[in-house]
């Protein structure tokens, strides 16, 4: 028999006898724990792989004193000039340096070099002197006075700061302005990640200045943090959950409890945990497009901070460990983002936890179906004892879907072009479409429909460019929440209905079975072109796009049916599963008809 789990707005319950819930299973893990011992060689992993991006690093840096962008991270703008500002989320990578400069560690050749230190220092220098007067920073344009890079570069600076035992003045004073800056500015737009972040680098600008308004601030944004905690588990990024940022939260708040004692944390982590745990994939993988921001993060320093207390991080951390060593994890190696990972991989080698808490009983030994409902997320993850699926209903459907340890099928939504180029696609983010989804427990049926959405995907011509900058280096730089706004409007959750329109059932039993009825609202309109994709995005989000392996799925190209829409406005596509073979290496398409 199949059993539910889930997660309504007013908390977890049990919906009836038959049912598990999540708060069951996070009671039996307070009971005395089993420790499971766990393989000291995957810890390796974490190290070797994160010690390859080092080079990559002072490869990055400008180690040049006579310059004046001397410490600058950021190559596009020091080295090859095609950037007219200095973006301060490069210089994040001053902590895997200052890592790497402390620590004695397998393989690490850069233990106690002078000109290491050097480099450090400067890089701290130069993120004060390339910060505005205020204190704030930009990420993407200039005067942009952003959040996130404001909150990444700033823990980088302080752990640094604190790791190298310095005292310098100037950088003092520099860190007292950001902290100043970030108590009284914050930013449009839910990201709990930020808000987390946020309050880390304020504690640790408290523990280096030793002035209590910078405490007092940071418990300020833990509490925002908390009340963007849904019951279901999941912190709020954009008005919905993603499991890949849910890992960033997790990780800056285990480590600002380290950092200050703060027990009173553990319910919250453990809520967060939970969800977390869900949507850790057979192959290793986590994440993905159905997450509100479709990243693939997978943030492992927290998880083994708290894999000593919490079943669920050491299965996260454990997971993840075995989803690198079978080349399964996301490559976030592009120049932009490949420094957000490697301090988190550094710090999880630092603190591996030799045991984790072995997962509750009930839990290890459960063979029968389960579902498991996040309805305000908008996220279903079906569970037999060979399979998983999982489907964002907010996203239109979007699924993965899992037979023993191999993902056989992906799906992020229908994407189809317009005879007069406009682009439509069902995977745009929409939290009032998760109430129109229909669940059913004998047999697992889950049916939900939507309209599809325009999608701009726009990039800059000079043109644009030239008003863009003109526009902030006037007005622009003094009215920072309106044109961030703006721009989150235009490219990230602003949407208007297209006249097409998509149900998508889902059935499971021996086989997964998709029924997917595509309708054409306006039958005036014709398509150029549509597809089935596998990996594509709607929205921007700077970690979304990421490799892996199953990025390299075939998109399912439905062509051969517009005559057929155009002509009756309806067409139906029915798949149906095949069984994996041992060769398979990525998520495939489905046989369908």
């Amino acid at each position: 028999m199949a059993s539910t789990l889930a997660c309504g707005s007013g908390g977890c319950g049990t919906k009836d006898s038959g049912f598990v819930t999540l708060d069951a299973v996070a009671r039996s893990a307070q009971r005395e724990p089993v420790r499971i011992a766990r393989d000291p060689q995957l810890r390796g992993q974490y190290l070797t792989t994160a010690l390859m991006q080092i080079p990559r690093i002072l490869g990055a840096i400008d180690r040049n004193p006579y310059r004046g962008t001397y410490g600058s991270l950021d190559r596009a703008h020091w080295h090859y000039r095609t950037s007219d500002f200095p973006c301060q989320m490069f210089q994040e990578a001053v902590w895997p340096l200052a890592l790497v400069y402390h620590h004695s560690l397998p393989g690490n050749v850069w233990q106690g070099s002078p000109r290491l230190r050097e480099l450090i220092v400067a890089a701290l220098r130069y993120a004060a002197t390339s910060s505005h007067q205020d204190g704030s920073c930009d990420d993407y344009y200039p005067y942009e006075r952003a959040l996130g890079a404001a909150v990444f570069a700033t823990n980088a600076a302080a752990q640094s700061y604190q790791l190298l035992g310095l005292d310098d003045a100037a950088l003092g004073e520099w860190l007292v302005r950001r902290g100043q800056w970030l108590i009284r500015h914050n930013e449009s737009g839910r990201l709990a990640n930020h808000q987390a972040l946020a309050a880390l680098a304020l504690a640790r600008i408290g523990q280096i200045t030793g002035e209590g308004e910078f405490r007092e601030a940071a418990r300020d944004r833990i509490g925002t943090v908390l009340a963007w905690q849904h019951a279901e588990g999941w912190f709020e990024e954009y008005g919905g959950a993603d499991p890949g940022y849910q890992t960033v939260t997790l990780e800056a708040l285990a480590e600002y409890q380290r950092l200050t004692g703060a027990d009173w944390l553990d319910g919250a982590i453990a809520r967060g945990l939970n969800f977390a745990r869900c949507f850790l994939h057979p192959d290793g993988s986590y994440g993905g497009e159905y997450g509100s921001r479709g990243t693939y993060h997978n943030y492992p320093h927290g998880m083994e901070l708290l894999a000593r207390r919490h079943a669920a991080a050491g299965e996260l951390a454990e997971g993840f460990l075995q989803g690198v060593s079978r080349g399964r994890h996301a490559a976030f190696s592009d120049d932009r983002m490949y420094a957000h990972w490697v301090g988190s991989w550094i710090e999880a080698w630092i603190d591996w936890s030799a045991t984790r808490v072995a997962p509750p009983a009930e839990q290890a030994s459960d063979s029968s179906s389960q579902m498991i409902q996040f309805p305000a997320a908008g996220l279903y993850v079906h569970k037999s004892p060979s399979s998983m699926t999982i489907v964002s209903s907010a996203r239109g459907g979007t699924f993965k879907h899992f037979v023993e340890d191999e993902c056989v099928a992906a799906d992020a939504g229908l994407i189809a072009e317009f005879e007069n180029g406009q682009v439509a696609a069902t995977q745009s983010h929409e939290r009032d479409a998760v109430g129109a989804v229909k669940v059913q427990d004998q047999p697992a049926v889950l049916e939900l429909s939507r309209p599809a959405f325009w999608v701009r995907y726009e990039t800059f011509t000079p043109a644009k460019f030239l008003v863009f900058r003109a526009g902030m280096l006037t007005l622009g730089r003094w009215a920072r929440d309106v044109v961030r706004r703006l721009l989150q409007r235009r490219a990230i959750t602003g949407r208007k209905i297209a006249p097409l329109r998509v149900t998508r059932r889902f059935e499971w039993g021996d086989r997964l079975r998709i029924i997917d009825t595509i309708e054409l609202m306006d039958r005036k309109r014709r398509l150029r072109r549509m597809h089935l994709g596998v990996d594509h995005h709607t929205g921007y989000t700077a970690a979304a796009g990421a490799h892996q392996q199953a990025s390299l799925a075939v998109w399912r190209d439905l062509s051969d049916r517009l005559s057929e829409l155009h002509a009756t406005g309806r067409v139906t596509i029915i798949r149906e599963v095949a069984t994996p073979s041992a060769s398979a290496t990525a998520c495939r398409v489905l046989s369908s008809r």
